[in-house]
């Protein structure tokens, strides 16, 4: 009987091990894989803003479990969603704080410019909003990010 020349798992397993070990990171490599989460917000803010508050709580709890420089995560916001910054923030210095607090933290809020056109909403009536946190379809900024393997969350 010839004997098969056979590594084994763990052999092979301590084999792969060393070559990792043997070759350096490429610059800008990284060592887990990056998390990328998109959460949809195109729902009123109800009563007192108890909506936007649960979301931004949501999020602010996503990021405790996350590692800090290797997720992506945004707010696509349009239709009613945009109130967020529209109303909630620039009114409610806690909502303000907490939309401040993420965006230090690397969240990006992007906002619906087919929201902002079919409402005549000027960007400047949004809290800490600029024009590079514009895209051109929330839905169809949703449906890129999905296809390109973010996580999907809806509160």
């Amino acid at each position: 009987m010839v004997q098969k020349n056979r590594m084994g798992r763990r052999r092979g397993l301590a084999a792969l091990a060393g070559i990792g070990a043997a070759v350096p990171l490429a610059a800008g490599a990284q060592s887990s894989p990056r998390a990328k989460i998109v959460y949809h917000l195109n729902q009123p803010g109800g009563e007192e803003f108890s909506y936007y508050r649960q979301m931004l709580t949501n999020v602010a709890n996503h990021l405790t479990v996350l590692t800090p420089g290797q997720f992506d995560l945004k707010v696509v916001m349009h239709g009613p969603g945009i109130n967020l910054l529209r109303f909630a923030a620039r009114n409610d210095p806690q909502i303000a704080a907490a939309v401040d607090e993420l965006k230090l933290a690397g969240v990006k809020f992007e906002i619906c410019r087919i929201t902002l056109t079919r409402g005549n909403i000027p960007l400047s009536q949004l809290y800490d909003a600029s024009e590079e946190d514009v895209v051109p379809s929330g839905v169809g900024r949703i449906a890129a990010l999905q296809h390109e393997g973010y996580a999907y969350l809806k509160i």
